[in-house]
């Protein structure tokens, strides 16, 4: 799959379902997929340069400027412990709206939208085989013979996260 420069446009994101289905933008970090609801995607883009900000964790790269609007960048793969790995020609960063701001996220690959239904997504149990932990995962999606986890990804910001991603919101104030 080549780079994804793709803008989910409102009307896009509040498409009625003509089923109880909900869809979900399906994406790969270290050979593991994950999913995130597809309307809390703003967009997609391909990888680009970061502007670092000094005292932040590791996981935060920086910013970046897209089309006059600074967003915070934050590498998923670190921020989940995952196994370090140079970046790909197909990473990409997901821009997430997070209600008072926009923060995107780094992953290795953007694989597919996949519409789940309720009883192919299921809670994810305390014993759950990934290396990520268990209180970012929402549930498990079972498609065909894959498993995917959904990510809560307020859950993977912490306090020092939101601090984090309100300095930086000031600095560009």
């Amino acid at each position: 799959m080549n780079r994804i420069e793709k803008n989910l446009s409102s009307d896009h994101r509040a498409q009625a379902q003509s089923d109880d289905s909900l869809r979900y933008l399906i994406f790969s970090l270290s050979e593991e997929e994950f999913a995130i609801p597809l309307l809390d995607v703003k967009e997609v883009i391909g990888l680009s340069a970061t502007t670092p900000i000094p005292n932040t964790p590791a996981y935060f790269k920086g910013i970046i400027n897209l089309r006059g609007q600074v967003i915070s960048i934050m590498d998923l793969r670190l921020k989940l412990n995952l196994k370090k790995a140079d970046y790909g020609p197909e990473a990409s960063i997901i821009i997430l709206d997070m209600d008072s701001h926009f923060l995107g996220v780094i992953v290795d690959s953007i694989n597919c939208v996949l519409p789940f239904t309720p009883e192919e997504m299921s809670e994810a149990p305390s014993s759950a085989v990934t290396s990520v932990k268990e209180a970012f995962i929402k549930s498990i999606g079972k498609k065909d013979k894959r498993l995917i986890l959904n990510l809560d990804i307020g859950a993977i910001l912490n306090p020092a996260d939101r601090g984090a991603l309100g300095t930086v919101k000031k600095l560009v104030a």
